[in-house]
């Protein structure tokens, strides 16, 4: 596991056995033997948060559950997690789910928690003092697939479920195919012009000869220099850190993207189910 990636999982696991305790900056970082500076920034670029956002987010999650399931008084939850006053409980808990803890208790309304974080394996750098992703220029020769198109919104509540059962049906059609090659399989994301959420996702795999396959369409991946970097776990948790992981590389790196039709290469060798790697490639312009 990377350096940066297992200090972070080290911590998650410490904040949640401790998630009852006046946990700090200060005193997490003396046991990772780093400046709480370094520390902090390292903790955000893998977690997404700051470590203080994190840990009140942890507490007042938790808290929301012995609200919603027990009889105990506001002031003792709060001593329990570490708030040495009622008042500032209740402002933190106002702030971060929009009501009281006491209006919450009575109509148990639907609120965002902060869950216990999956930490994402890639690899992360320092770069000129600054944790980055580590990544590679690769250029490539076009790629012809052929698959199965899914048009998509990622702020519907069938965004996964309408990925994953569009995935199967491919996987399952594709493997009867012999003019395809099985070693690897692909996901082109496209955007439809806005960001907006929506875009398509082809799921293909590449074409080892010329073939009438009417079951399937064909989409061109064009030949360019493309930006690589290799991520392990359920790609739908990955696609949350992805984003934030790739416009902090581009900034720090200099490096413009090139606009081809092409959003975000996904490749998986066939075993990717059993370890969970993908290779993520992203089209930039020509490195000097």
């Amino acid at each position: 596991m990377n350096f940066y990636v297992n200090i972070v999982n080290d911590t998650i696991n410490y904040i949640e056995e401790n998630i009852q305790e006046s946990l700090s900056l200060e005193e997490i970082s003396r046991k990772f033997c780093m400046s709480e500076f370094h520390f902090n920034r390292i903790f955000k670029i893998v977690a997404g948060k700051t470590l203080k956002q994190y840990i009140l987010g942890r507490k007042l999650t938790l808290s929301l559950d012995r609200l919603k399931s027990s009889d105990e008084s506001v002031i003792n939850i709060a001593y329990d997690y570490g708030f040495e006053y009622p008042e500032v409980f209740s402002r933190a808990f106002k702030k971060q789910f929009g009501i009281p803890p006491s209006t919450y208790r009575k109509q148990k309304y639907n609120v965002n928690l902060v869950k216990e974080a999956t930490i994402i394996e890639r690899d992360i750098i320092n770069y000129k003092g600054i944790p980055t992703l580590k990544g590679s220029f690769d250029y490539c020769n076009a790629l012809d697939l052929k698959g199965i198109p899914v048009e998509v919104d990622e702020n519907s509540k069938e965004f996964e479920s309408l990925l994953k059962s569009t995935g199967e049906t491919f996987l399952k059609k594709s493997k009867k195919v012999s003019g395809l090659n099985h070693d690897k399989f692909y996901t082109v994301v496209s955007c439809n012009g806005e960001d907006n959420g929506e875009y398509t996702v082809f799921y293909g795999k590449e074409a080892k000869f010329s073939s009438d396959e009417s079951k399937f369409k064909s989409r061109i991946v064009p030949k360019g220099w493309y930006a690589s970097f290799l991520y392990s776990g359920d790609m739908f948790d990955i696609r949350e850190v992805f984003i934030d992981d790739l416009y902090r590389w581009i900034m720090i790196k200099e490096i413009e993207l090139e606009i081809n039709g092409v959003g975000m290469l996904n490749i998986y060798d066939k075993d990717y189910f059993n370890t969970g790697n993908v290779q993520i490639l992203v089209p930039i312009k020509n490195p000097k």
